[in-house]
């Protein structure tokens, strides 16, 4: 077994297991500064939430994070650890005390205690198929007491439960819907007072593809503003390198299938979704990223500009668009912008017919739970405009 947490947290005085050394409280350490931002109260409780699992990166606790546990130690504050997996669980509490009365056996007792907390961390691996990580988080903020830190150690790719990555349109999701939809569902994890830091953000580990920094960004992005909404006392997102290699075993996680860029052929449909280089500032009918979009169009101008297809461009929006109403207008007015682009770019305006479907067009898909909560996967699917080449 790798001892690279091991010698971490000794380094420091850091991370060890359920070893409790009876005695009384070393209120006789020495403080030591940690360097973070973000933290909870010095020498208060720290939580990790611990993504050792298939397709993630062998779990890494950054210095700073070792030097929170080498301090909570040494006020003998609780250290805890939830494991990441399909059924998060609260596998690890160690308090630690020593009756050691000289400086030189305390501290020899305070590096044992992190040398043995590094050990049952390092053995902390996924028991049941997929990853949770929203209900480890919701666990962990349980478990810590007011004034702690929370330490996610995951790579945030969530596979089940009420976020899934897998599922078409998650990256494109705006964070604050996400949140909302947690919200109504009664599942944002509860953060008042606690620390909130994430490390190891989008790394992964193969068979899992790598994520282009955009995607990294995306995910960064959306667990903050969990955490955030959450009403922890701070969030911080510490980025630490992809290490190589996962933990393995036998506990499948899904494979996270990353969103391609849009292709075109000479006959058919395309969908440019809120996820893809096509999309569109919200509530308006500008593009988030102009240059991006019209690389994009430019591929569907040559295809058509090579042919005599007929283009029908239909916008389509989400059941509670921010427009009001139907979502006709804005629809319309999307499906104009990208055809005022592909005219600019040579397609004959008498080849190209906007509609705009709004949420009733006919390619809408039900966004909707069954309480009536928009789904932020579904909802950037319909936020689109559906391109139709026909050849007839």
């Amino acid at each position: 077994m790798s001892d690279r947490i091991v010698r971490r947290l000794v380094a420091g005085l850091v991370v060890v297991p359920l070893l409790l050394l009876a005695g009384c409280t070393t209120d006789s350490f020495a403080p030591q500064a940690v360097d973070l931002s973000c933290q909870g109260t010095a020498g208060g409780p720290v939580t990790l939430v611990v993504g050792a699992r298939a397709n993630s990166p062998r779990p890494v606790i950054p210095e700073p994070v070792a030097g929170l546990i080498r301090e909570a130690a040494k006020r003998g504050a609780p250290i805890q650890a939830v494991r990441v997996d399909g059924a998060p669980n609260s596998v690890l509490n160690a308090t630690f005390h020593t009756n050691a009365r000289n400086e030189a056996a305390r501290l020899r007792a305070l590096s044992a205690f992190l040398a043995d907390l590094g050990t049952a961390v390092e053995r902390i691996t996924a028991k049941v198929p997929e990853a949770d990580v929203l209900e480890a988080l919701a666990q962990a903020a349980h478990i810590t007491q007011p004034g702690g830190t929370v330490v996610v150690l995951d790579s945030g790719l969530q596979t089940t439960g009420l976020i899934r990555f897998q599922d078409e349109g998650t990256f494109g999701a705006e964070p604050n819907e996400v949140v909302e939809y947690l919200k109504k569902s009664g599942a944002l994890p509860e953060l008042p007072g606690r620390a909130v830091l994430f490390a190891g953000l989008g790394n992964t580990a193969e068979p899992q593809p790598a994520l282009t920094q955009n995607l990294r960004n995306r995910v960064a992005d959306l667990w903050t503003a969990i955490a955030t909404s959450g009403d922890a006392s701070c969030v911080a997102d510490l980025k630490t390198a992809s290490t190589t290699g996962s933990i393995g075993g036998n506990v499948p996680v899904t494979v996270v299938p990353l969103p391609s860029q849009p292709t075109f052929k000479a006959c058919g449909r395309t969908v440019l979704d809120d996820s893809s280089s096509v999309a569109f500032r919200p509530d308006t009918a500008t593009f988030r990223d102009a240059a991006a979009a019209r690389k994009t169009l430019g591929s569907l101008a040559d295809v058509t500009r090579a042919g005599q297809q007929h283009l029908t461009l239909t916008g389509t929006t989400a059941s509670v668009p921010g427009s009001g109403g139907n979502g006709v207008v804005l629809s319309r007015k999307r499906a104009e912008a990208v055809a005022d682009v592909l005219k600019g770019m040579g397609v004959p305006a008498s080849r190209i017919t906007t509609v705009g479907g709004g949420n009733t067009s006919k390619f809408h898909i039900r966004d909707l739970d069954g309480k009536g909560n928009l789904i932020p996967a579904a909802v950037v699917r319909n936020r689109s405009v559906v391109i139709e080449l026909s050849c007839a």
